[in-house]
């Protein structure tokens, strides 16, 4: 009997560490799970993304730098194809590259980081696809200087001019309203800005590329508190580039309409937290601009909450001022 009741406690001990040992497990996954870096099945995507430029002084776009007309307004749809999905990458500014991070068989994050390049991984619908990237070329007609654009409202409804990045209104006719279908992507998300110059044959010059990384939404976080959290790097650098290449821009929201309307919203946009210049143009120049969308794996707003069919709605547009002007509109 006792030898029995001995095999019996010995039995219970090795099911209660089990049992531990299965809670611990699940505790590790739920934790990876629900904070940082989404899970491969969630596919935000951008579902409508234009790129308009603001040129009183004759900045112009094209894709192609030997093109004979060029365009206030481009489509970054048009540019890069189809629609891809956005997965979680991060930016090394050290290394000059973008990385993924590798997960184990049970779900979970290795440490692992996986080097991504744009012919592999840029504008792919498929397994391979992690961020999108568009190239396209400004040209001028005057000495400028080129920033972003602060955003405004043009009209009641979902239409805005200037820089942004929005969860896009989604019609929802059980409830009679809009849904937010960011579903909180939109607090994730980076925009980078390479900028080479070029000759205007689109020849690369000598000159150093700049790197900007535009971050929208920056006070606002999933969990509803306010304030800037520096995102982390991967890299031994301080942070994910240095401050003098960030653009931050404030909260961008919308609220329902009165009367509430389909398809009409009213948008408030966010502020830059400061003007940053992000390149000089001569006459006899091309500024080769690829711009890059991706979720910033690192940001404390990329988890699986936000993740899954997000549609964003982004504009970025250009403002070009002529060097020396007086407030003057130039006539050509």
């Amino acid at each position: 009997m006792k030898t029995n009741e001995s095999r019996v406690q010995q039995q219970r001990r090795m099911r209660t560490v089990v049992y531990l040992y299965v809670l611990l497990v699940l505790l590790s996954l739920f934790s990876v799970a629900t904070y940082t870096w989404f899970s491969l099945s969630r596919t935000p995507e951008v579902s409508d993304m234009a790129l308009h430029v603001n040129s009183p002084s004759g900045l112009e776009l094209s894709v192609d730098p030997l093109a004979e007309e060029w365009q206030l307004q481009l489509n970054f749809s048009e540019i890069i194809g189809e629609v891809a999905p956005l997965r979680p990458i991060t930016w090394s500014q050290k290394e000059n590259r973008f990385y993924a991070v590798s997960y184990g068989f049970d779900g979970r994050v290795n440490e692992i980081l996986e080097p991504l390049s744009d012919d592999r991984n840029a504008n792919k619908d498929n397994a391979d696809g992690y961020y999108m990237k568009g190239t396209f070329y400004a040209r001028t007609l005057q000495k400028v200087h080129v920033s972003l654009t602060s955003a405004i409202e043009v009209a009641e409804g979902i239409q805005g001019s200037g820089t942004y990045v929005i969860g896009k209104p989604i019609w929802n006719t059980e409830t009679i309203s809009h849904d937010n279908g960011g579903n909180g992507a939109e607090l994730a998300i980076r925009i980078g800005i390479l900028v080479e110059k070029t000759d205007l044959s689109g020849q690369t010059k000598n000159d150093p590329a700049e790197f900007f990384i535009y971050e929208p939404n920056y006070d606002k976080h999933v969990d509803e508190e306010d304030g800037y959290l520096q995102t982390p790097s991967v890299d031994g650098t301080a942070t994910l580039i240095p401050e003098e290449s960030i653009i931050l821009q404030s909260l961008n929201s919308w609220e329902e309409a009165t009367p509430v309307r389909n398809g009409t919203v009213i948008h408030t946009f966010g502020e830059f937290d400061s003007e940053k210049e992000l390149f000089k143009l001569e006459p006899d120049e091309l500024a080769k601009i690829s711009l890059y969308v991706w979720l910033e794996g690192q940001d404390v707003d990329c988890i699986n909450a936000i993740g899954h069919h997000a549609e964003l709605m982004a504009n970025i547009q250009f403002t070009a001022t002529t060097e020396g002007q007086s407030g003057m509109v130039p006539i050509n």
